[in-house]
């Protein structure tokens, strides 16, 4: 999808189409979009009504369960689970759910989202525990020793229903030079390796190509090291730079990136309402970093592509996974003059390797550092004030950063629209005559071997 496409989503629809679109008359509301496109519009008008018709299909295909089968489906986990305890879920604002066609439809992740973040829900099911005790264990260590954390880590991806007599292009993340990460070393691939992008790319990629003619299923893999620093950012006497080789602040680190990124008068009045007299960057950080850890509830988004934006939305309805409370914490810091940017990658945790996305901000007595608000405040409703102060100011080993910018390209850069034109953590792919959509390929992570060494602070 064009650039300009996502930039246009903070443009307001029409209200007749907003109307449409909000009771779920979705084939209305895009009758009405292509009678408005053949009207004389204003440019972003126009370019926003092309992005919604572009969009609005993908948002249905999203929301598929109705009340009977989301009920069903926690019923699955949670046997007796009732119809009271979902309306009351439904009253306390905990489903995210859409119109289609009149009738309301639920996010496809919706029991997955409640499994994680209602702990009386988990208590009952029967799935494991869902702890990070073992997260403590590593903070503890951080705090006394230096911690080199190596490992090896192996992507496979599935492309389901492959062509077998057609080139496949493949845009794998890899891991980046990062100011807590050293870059990818002994890169191997089951498929030609192609090229490898520069050590420090916004967005780094590997570039896999083949046909895929013997099997649908690759591997990738690759050995990074991350060396995080524990320090407490509070204390008046500490001095920086914590990380000497972190990029340096660029314009870039205080400005808008519409959509998500976007100063509008509610997010301005939050962080003035936040700041209150506060002038010290550090300290506003932490206020900032406060009210998401201890207000706003974790949840699973859609994807970022149908959202108009994340950081409004996250400040507005008070939940959000962890890119969109990444999101929040750095739009307030920039509107408040604090230098902040975007970090993802994967938490690569021995036995769980899953998708992720954190902060960075800075100040000039410490330089730059990290910030994980999705950690920390589960750290705070798990009752751990040592995970939630901990990642305030540093991020646990378990890390592999790819992406350094946020809506960054790639390098090569991928011919067709993205799958996530924001971030990448699962892999983009494709063909002479077509980019694979989500649910067409998967890629599941784990992690080969890793070691640990310690030295005295």
């Amino acid at each position: 999808m064009p650039d300009r496409y996502l930039e246009s989503l903070a443009c307001p629809l029409p209200l007749d189409i907003a109307h449409m679109k909000d009771a779920g008359e979705i084939t209305l509301a895009l009758e009405l979009i292509d009678r408005r496109l053949a009207m004389p519009l204003p440019q972003m008008l126009k370019t926003r009504l092309e992005a919604e018709r572009a969009l609005l299909p993908r948002l249905a295909e999203r929301y598929p369960m109705t009340h009977e089968q989301l009920l069903f489906s926690i019923r699955q986990h949670v046997p007796s689970f009732s119809e009271q305890e979902l309306s009351q879920l439904m009253d306390d604002g905990k489903l995210d759910f859409i119109y289609v066609d009149g009738a309301r439809r639920y996010h496809e992740d919706t029991v997955a989202s409640l499994l994680k973040t209602e702990p009386s829900l988990r208590k009952r099911s029967d799935l494991p525990d869902a702890g990070k005790s073992t997260l403590d264990g590593v903070i503890s260590r951080m705090m006394d020793h230096d911690v080199v954390f190596r490992c090896r880590l192996r992507a496979t991806t599935r492309v389901r229903s492959h062509e077998p007599d057609t080139l496949y292009r493949i845009h794998m993340p890899l891991a980046a030079r990062s100011m807590q990460q050293s870059p990818a070393e002994d890169v191997e691939s089951s498929l030609l390796l192609v090229s490898c992008d520069a050590e420090d790319a916004p967005q780094r990629t590997a570039l896999l190509e083949a046909s895929l003619r013997s099997a649908p299923e690759f591997t990738f893999e690759y050995t990074y090291t991350q060396r995080p620093r524990y320090v407490d950012p509070l204390d008046e006497e500490l001095r920086g730079p914590i990380y000497p080789d972190a990029r340096p602040v660029c314009p870039e680190d205080l400005a808008e990136q519409l959509p998500h990124i976007a100063f509008t008068p509610y997010l301005r009045s939050l962080a003035r309402e936040i700041q209150g007299t506060e002038t010290d960057p550090v300290r506003l950080a932490r206020r900032f970093y406060d009210f998401i850890t201890c207000n706003v509830r974790y949840a699973f988004m859609r994807p970022y592509l149908l959202m108009e934006s994340g950081a409004e939305y996250c400040a507005v309805n008070l939940r959000g996974d962890c890119g969109i409370q990444a999101l929040l914490f750095i739009t307030l810091c920039r509107i408040s003059g604090i230098p902040a940017r975007w970090q993802s990658g994967l938490a690569a945790e021995p036995g769980d390797v899953g998708s992720h996305d954190w902060a960075e901000f800075y100040s000039e007595r410490l330089g730059w550092l990290p910030v994980d608000c999705s950690y920390g405040g589960g750290g705070r409703r798990a009752g751990s004030d040592l995970r939630w102060n901990f990642y305030f100011g540093n991020l646990d080993p378990w890390r592999m950063v790819a992406n350094r910018t946020y809506f960054a390209p790639f390098a090569p850069e991928k011919k067709y629209p993205r799958v996530d034109p924001y971030d990448n953590q699962r892999g983009e792919i494709e063909t002479e005559r077509r980019g694979l959509r989500q649910g067409e390929f998967s890629t599941r992570y784990e992690m080969l071997w890793h070691e640990e060494t310690e030295s005295k602070k």
